[in-house]
């Protein structure tokens, strides 16, 4: 998960200023090999080499999770 220098200062404003840090992310789905956007919640998560857990919100559910999400299988980064 790369975020490119404006992105990566934003997020420390955000953070500084205790403000709601999302993020937009296209993940492909192994499991039927389709794509997907989540709505992540920056603040909440948990590094583990080649995944991570966070809350997120799937675009087309109400309700959010916490997902792990594969490194590998995010093709789109961009904060809300």
């Amino acid at each position: 998960m790369k975020l490119s220098p404006i992105q990566k200062t934003r997020l420390a404003i955000r953070r500084a200023f205790a403000k709601e840090n999302m993020a937009t992310i296209r993940y492909n789905k192994k499991s039927d090999n389709t794509t997907g956007d989540y709505l992540i919640d920056m603040n909440f998560i948990e590094d583990f080499g080649k995944t991570f857990n966070t809350y997120s919100y799937a675009t087309s559910a109400k309700q959010g999770g916490i997902r792990t999400f594969y490194k590998d299988r995010i093709s789109y980064v961009e904060l809300v």
